[in-house]
């Protein structure tokens, strides 16, 4: 019953915001309240349906072994598309999601889909062209700030969406308190509800794994799982955990920049308004919940990169991560390891944010953040540096008189 609620939650939380968002935001709530009311009762319906024709045609995918698990965890815009796609290259022996396969999950329809491409192919193309053309019409904003596409390697969180459990709820509709459950799962979901939600993830990883070839490695990369990750070890124990981290500056505005953008263009709020306090929560998770959960793992089970370096020589970088895995690094992978620094140099991004634009400062970021700051050793401000130097001072001048009493 709980998705039903949730499904009726949001439904209910879409129509009020058409008839409250200022234009053109109630037009974008419009077509978030056309795809949940309309689109998506039939996409589910029609998931459903091969969901259970894949225990007819494909019964194997239910023993399919999911053999030491890869997750790229930790916050938003900390470099983990570079590294998620660039391992997803290597199609020989790991196995991910594109976004169409969060939509279309059922081996089923992959099969259905993968012989319609091999027609259309022979027909002139005509429905791949169909399909870049859906791609620039829904993505073409979001991948501004992000970039994505139906065909290419995405956050599997998005599988979650058709069966209403998904953090992105929450992400669409921050208002919607009823949906903090789905984004805080370690936190604030109960454990029956994590395990249901667990087991369905789990069959829809075994069915891709199952489709792409059973003997790979899967490869998921997702911060909103960071908060996932106590259900994920409980549902894979021998799963390798790669937690990206960045200079809390650059992820604050970063991952501001992300939220608002995303805020904005769906009418969650009006063009003038932020929400930097759900921002510093989530930031401050995204922080935490890998030193709480993964401290005790073994170090071939969990590794943490800092964003500089694995930019700086992204090849090296992975080969590291991967070696500490004790992940064996193919002939193909290493090439594709030792191409993408060349790649990454060219990269220049489109992006910059300013602290003034979302009113916070250097200093209160770190007073916020300190404790990561000392965790990883990232540069201090000099505001706060200043304030430490004079704080020992005075605490050294004290201890000076307090000795010669």
């Amino acid at each position: 019953m709980t998705p039903v609620v949730d499904y009726f939650t949001l439904i209910a939380a879409a129509t009020r915001t058409v008839f409250t968002a200022p234009w053109p935001q109630n037009w974008r709530r419009f077509q978030w309240l056309f795809i949940f009311a309309i689109v998506w009762p039939l996409l589910r319906l029609a998931t459903l349906f091969f969901l259970l024709l894949d225990h007819v045609l494909y019964p194997g995918f239910r023993k399919q072994k999911i053999k030491e698990p890869l997750f790229i965890v930790g916050n938003l815009r900390t470099g983990s598309t570079l590294m998620y796609r660039t391992l997803a290259e290597d199609t020989e022996h790991f196995a991910c999601f594109r976004m169409l396969d969060a939509f279309c999950p059922a081996i089923s329809t992959k099969r259905l889909l993968a012989f319609l491409g091999r027609v259309d192919a022979k027909l002139g193309g005509y429905g791949a062209r169909a399909v870049q053309y859906l791609d620039n019409a829904f993505l073409e904003e979001y991948s501004r700030i992000h970039d994505t596409g139906f065909l290419k390697p995405e956050e599997d969180e998005f599988v979650l969406l058709t069966y209403m459990c998904s953090a992105s709820m929450y992400e669409l509709f921050p208002a919607v308190r009823r949906f903090r459950r789905l984004f805080f799962v370690d936190q604030e979901m109960g454990t029956k509800e994590q395990d249901r939600v667990m087991k369905h993830y789990q069959s829809l990883v075994k069915r891709q794994l199952y489709h792409l070839g059973g003997d790979k490695r899967f490869l998921s990369k997702n911060p909103l799982f960071t908060n996932k990750l106590s259900v994920l070890r409980r549902t894979f124990p021998d799963a390798r955990f790669a937690t990206l981290v960045r200079h809390p500056v650059n992820t604050v505005l970063s991952t501001a920049s992300l939220f608002h953008f995303v805020w904005h263009e769906t009418g969650a709020l009006a063009p003038d308004q932020k929400d930097m306090g759900k921002v510093l929560e989530f930031c401050r998770c995204f922080y935490n919940q890998p030193r709480e959960c993964l401290h005790d793992l073994g170090p071939n089970q969990t590794c943490i990169m800092r964003y500089d370096e694995l930019v700086a020589n992204p090849g090296e970088a992975m080969r590291t991560m991967l070696n500490r895995f004790e992940f064996p690094v193919s002939q193909e992978l290493n090439e594709i390891l030792n191409n993408i620094g060349t790649r990454q140099r060219k990269f220049k991004s489109k992006h910059s944010y300013s602290l003034d634009a979302w009113g916070v400062t250097e200093a209160e970021i770190y007073e916020k953040f300190h404790d990561v700051y000392d965790e990883h050793d990232f540069a201090r401000p000099e505001a706060a540096v200043a304030l430490a130097a004079a704080a020992n001072l005075n605490h050294s001048a004290k201890a000076n008189e307090a000795s010669a009493s």
